[in-house]
C-alpha cells in the first residue's frame, strides 16, 4: 500500500431492539473495530412496548463520530454504509423525518384485538404476505394508531420502521427494501409490491408508506452531517441491506435451498432458505423476502429469548448492570432437565406454531430443593424447546431434515446454551467464531452491490476464511429427558389457552 493510500471500509449499522452496533469491515471481511451503544425498550405494561427514535439516532451519531476518529487514525476511508436492523416497529414521522410520537415496538401487543377483528381475512392475508396476522407486524399497529391516535395518523407523512428511519436521517430519502416491506403484512411476496387489496382491507394509504427498492439497493448518498462525522470530503452511498434476521441468515452462509440457521437475540428465530415463496396450510411459519434477491426465507419465531434472559438476570442479579457472569455461573451448577423445573417462556406471547399473543410465561415443578441455577437453566431450556418446535415446522415446510444447524446471536456467546440447543434439536449446532452474523450479512450485501464480489457465495467465503466454526454435538442421553419435559411444557400452554378461552366466555 502506498504511504498515503487509504484502505476502504464498509460501515455496517445494525439497529437492534436494545442496542445498536457499528462495525468497520474491510474488503477482506475482517471486522477491524466495532462500536456498540445501548438504549432502552420501555415496557410500560403487559401489552405496551415503545422506544424513542431520537434516543436510538443519538447513539448512532455518537458511533459515527467515533468511527470517523478511528478511520482517520488507521488510514482507512468509508466507501459505503450498509444498514440492517429490527423489523416491524412503527414510527409516524413528518415530512422532515422527525418522529411524531414514540415508536411502537415489534414487541408491543396493543394491536391484538385488532388482529381478531380481521379474523375472516387471515387466510387471504397469509396467501398474499406469507404471514399470519399478528400484533408483532406493522399493519395492525398502523390500524391501532389510526383508531387510538387519529390526529397523529392523519398528520403523519410516513409510517416507517427503524431501518427506514435511520436511513432517512443519513440520506434524507424515504425508501424501504423488499425484505423489510415483507414484514408489514401489506406486501405481496410474490409480486414484490405493496398489495392494493390489503391496503384497502386495512385502510392504510399507500402514500404513507415508503417507496420500494430491491434488497441491497442504494437509497441515496449521505448528507453533509455524515461526512463531517466521518471526516471525509465526499458523500458515500447508503444501502438497505435487509432485515436483521435475513442478514443473519446470509452472514451465516444460508445460500442454498434448505440451508437452516437459528439466531438468538432479543427474540429468537429459525430460518430456512427457499428458492420460491412457500406458503404453509397451517399458517404456523412465515415466509418473507430474503437478503438475497430472488430467494425467500421461511421463518419460525420465538418472541422472547434474550429479552427473557435479561429480565431474569436483572431479577436475580440486580447488581450485575447487564453483565451475565453470575447468570452463567449459577447456570453451570444445574444439569440437563434443570432438576425438574420446567419453563414456558412466552413472555411476549406465543409465536410459532400457534401465534397466540395472550399466552404468558410460567415455571413448573419448583420445590425447596431447587435454586437459581435450576430456574436459569429451565429458562434457557424453555427457549430452546420453542426453537425446536420452530425447527420442525420450518423443516416440514421447506423440506428435508438437516443434520446440522448454524447458530448465531448474542445468546450463543454462552457455551451451555449452545449445548442445550444441540441436545434439544438432537442435531449438530455450528457456531461461527465471529458472532456478528447480522453485520457480516449486511457487509456481503454491500460488497455485492458495489461489485467488490461477483456473487453472495464469494462474499461469504471471503470473510469465512478468517475463522472456524465451533461445533456442538448432541448428547443422546438427553433426548428422552427433553421429550418428556417438552410434553409437560405443551400441557401447560394448552391449559393456559383453554383457561383463557373459558375466562373470556364468563
Amino acid at each position: 500500500m502506498e504511504q498515503n493510500e487509504k484502505r476502504c471500509a464498509t460501515l455496517v449499522i445494525d439497529i437492534g431492539t436494545s442496542s445498536a452496533r457499528l462495525l468497520v469491515i474491510d474488503r477482506k471481511g475482517v471486522i477491524c473495530t466495532k462500536f456498540q451503544k445501548n438504549y432502552p425498550l420501555y415496557v410500560l405494561n403487559e401489552s405496551t412496548a415503545i422506544q424513542k427514535p431520537e434516543e436510538v439516532m443519538e447513539k448512532i451519531w455518537e458511533m459515527l463520530k467515533a468511527a470517523g476518529e478511528w478511520l482517520g487514525q488507521n488510514q482507512m476511508e468509508a466507501e459505503v454504509i450498509s444498514v440492517t436492523g429490527q423489523r416491524s416497529s412503527v414510527i409516524p414521522v413528518d415530512e422532515y423525518g422527525s418522529a411524531m410520537t414514540e415508536a411502537i415496538s415489534w414487541q408491543d401487543r396493543r394491536a391484538a384485538e385488532i388482529c381478531l377483528e380481521y379474523k375472516n381475512e387471515w387466510k387471504k392475508i397469509y396467501q398474499i404476505t406469507g404471514m399470519k396476522l399478528s400484533p408483532v407486524f406493522s399493519a395492525p399497529k398502523m390500524v391501532w394508531l389510526k383508531k387510538n391516535k387519529p390526529e397523529v395518523y392523519q398528520r403523519a407523512y410516513k409510517l416507517i420502521g427503524f431501518q427506514e428511519y435511520v436511513i432517512y436521517q443519513l440520506t434524507h430519502q424515504f425508501a424501504t427494501d423488499h425484505s423489510i416491506a415483507s414484514r408489514t403484512s401489506l406486501f405481496d411476496i410474490k409480486k414484490l409490491e405493496w398489495s392494493e387489496e390489503l391496503l384497502l382491507i386495512f385502510g392504510v394509504k399507500k402514500e404513507k408508506l415508503c417507496s420500494l427498492i430491491p434488497v441491497g439497493g442504494i437509497v441515496g448518498n449521505t448528507i453533509d452531517e455524515v461526512s463531517k462525522c466521518l471526516k471525509q470530503r465526499t458523500s458515500i452511498p447508503v444501502i438497505s441491506a435487509g432485515g436483521d434476521q435475513q442478514c443473519a441468515a446470509l452472514g451465516l452462509g444460508c445460500l442454498e435451498h434448505g440451508d437452516m440457521e437459528v439466531n438468538s437475540g432479543t427474540g429468537a428465530y429459525v430460518i430456512g432458505l427457499s428458492d420460491v415463496p412457500v406458503l404453509d396450510k397451517k399458517m404456523s411459519v412465515n415466509c418473507n423476502v430474503s437478503a438475497i434477491p430472488g430467494k425467500w426465507i421461511v421463518e419460525g419465531a420465538v418472541l422472547s429469548a434474550g429479552k427473557a434472559a435479561a429480565w431474569m438476570n436483572e431479577q436475580f442479579f440486580p447488581e450485575s448492570k447487564g453483565d451475565f457472569k453470575e447468570f452463567s455461573k449459577v447456570l453451570e451448577e444445574s444439569c440437563p432437565g434443570a432438576n425438574g423445573v420446567i419453563a414456558s417462556t412466552s413472555f411476549s406471547g406465543k409465536g410459532t406454531p400457534r401465534w397466540n399473543p395472550s399466552v404468558r410465561a410460567g415455571f413448573m415443578g419448583i420445590g425447596f430443593e431447587n435454586n437459581k441455577g435450576d430456574l436459569v437453566r429451565a429458562l434457557l431450556e424453555g427457549i430452546a424447546a420453542e426453537l425446536s418446535e420452530c425447527v420442525k415446522e420450518v423443516e416440514r415446510v421447506v423440506g428435508g431434515n438437516q443434520k446440522s444447524i448454524l447458530a448465531a446471536g448474542g445468546m450463543t456467546g454462552n457455551p451451555v446454551y449452545c449445548q442445550i440447543l444441540s441436545d434439544m434439536f438432537q442435531k449438530e449446532v455450528k457456531k461461527p467464531k465471529e458472532m456478528e452474523a447480522t453485520g457480516l450479512g449486511a457487509w456481503i450485501s454491500a460488497q455485492k452491490t458495489l461489485g467488490n464480489v461477483d456473487n453472495y457465495q464469494e462474499g461469504y467465503e471471503r470473510y469465512a476464511e478468517n475463522g472456524e466454526d465451533l461445533c456442538y454435538e448432541p448428547d443422546p442421553d438427553t433426548e428422552i429427558l427433553y421429550q418428556n419435559t417438552n410434553k409437560l411444557r405443551n400441557y401447560y400452554e394448552a391449559f393456559y389457552e383453554s383457561y383463557e378461552k373459558k375466562e373470556a366466555e364468563l
